[in-house]
């Protein structure tokens, strides 16, 4: 009998065993940019019959058959700027090398077989127009998102909400994009290739996926989730010494009284304004040591 939780979601699921993801990738569950989804969801989605993939998992997660070769480590534990940096050394850098030999690939591919196969053309034409998506979208996300994402950690300044919806509407657009290759490469099965070169073409697409697929996890899933939680902390109000701190379903009054969410609170307009007040403040007011100003 299977114990694992159907309503969690594969998200949730590959975040903390990330060797889930192989048997993800196989049953073609989307643990990226569909990571919100929960396992009956996506098991509903793809016709899978649910308890069969949930002994699956399980089977895994005794054996860790299904997750060799696969990342493993639990970006969970890691401070932001070691994520920031892994995603940068790991993904970024290996999409540096791998997008033009793919294209060099496509290329030979189109060039000798383009002729009898024109359907070669429109792969070329939607992986270059995945490449010209990525390549700003991997420099943004170097000269903003992530010092933004260290920025917060050592200095607790709150990441703009609108920066952390751009990158995940970007994602979400990558995601699309990468289904449409795998179809017009055929689910890249090496049974259809034409010559030696184009079996290393649907090769390289396939591990190019892959590698996407756990790129859009670690940010959608881990970085961009945890870089919302801390903001929405940092842009609380600092307590003053021997205040009393505030409880999980309370809020502390002026006086250190308590009273529970559920009685009548301010309009948020008077609580933005509050917590816009009290952020310029904490950023005006020197720090220890600092000279008076």
């Amino acid at each position: 009998m299977t114990t694992l939780d159907p309503l969690r979601t594969l998200g949730e699921l590959v975040t903390e065993r990330p060797e889930r993801a192989a048997l993800f990738e196989r049953l073609r569950l989307d643990y990226c940019c569909g990571g919100t989804q929960t396992l009956a969801e996506a098991c509903r989605q793809r016709e899978l019959e649910l308890d069969d993939v949930r002994a699956r998992l399980e089977a895994a997660d005794a054996t860790g058959a299904e997750g060799d070769g696969v990342e493993r480590t639990d970006w969970r534990r890691a401070s932001l700027a070691e994520l920031c940096a892994h995603i940068t050394t790991t993904h970024h850098d290996g999409l540096r090398e791998s997008l033009p030999r793919i294209a060099g690939l496509l290329s030979t591919v189109v060039r000798v077989h383009g002729g009898g196969h024109p359907e070669l053309r429109g792969l070329q034409q939607a992986f270059t127009e995945v490449r010209e998506e990525l390549e700003p979208h991997l420099a943004r996300e170097e000269s903003t998102l992530f010092p933004a994402c260290i920025g917060l950690e050592r200095d607790t300044i709150a990441v703009p909400e609108a920066l952390l919806e751009e990158h995940e509407r970007e994602h979400a657009s990558v995601g699309v994009q990468l289904a449409a290759l795998r179809r017009l490469a055929g689910d890249y099965c090496p049974e259809q290739a034409l010559c030696g070169t184009h079996r290393a073409l649907l090769d390289a697409l396939a591990g190019f996926e892959r590698d996407l697929h756990q790129h859009i996890h670690e940010e959608n899933n881990v970085l961009l989730p945890r870089a919302r939680a801390m903001s929405a902390l940092a842009a609380r109000p600092s307590r003053r010494p021997g205040e009393a701190r505030e409880l999980p379903g309370e809020l502390t009054t002026t006086r250190g009284r308590r009273r529970t969410t559920d009685t009548p609170s301010l309009p948020p307009c008077c609580e933005t304004w509050i917590v816009e007040q009290a952020r310029s403040w904490v950023t005006r007011r020197p720090g220890p040591g600092a000279p008076p100003q």
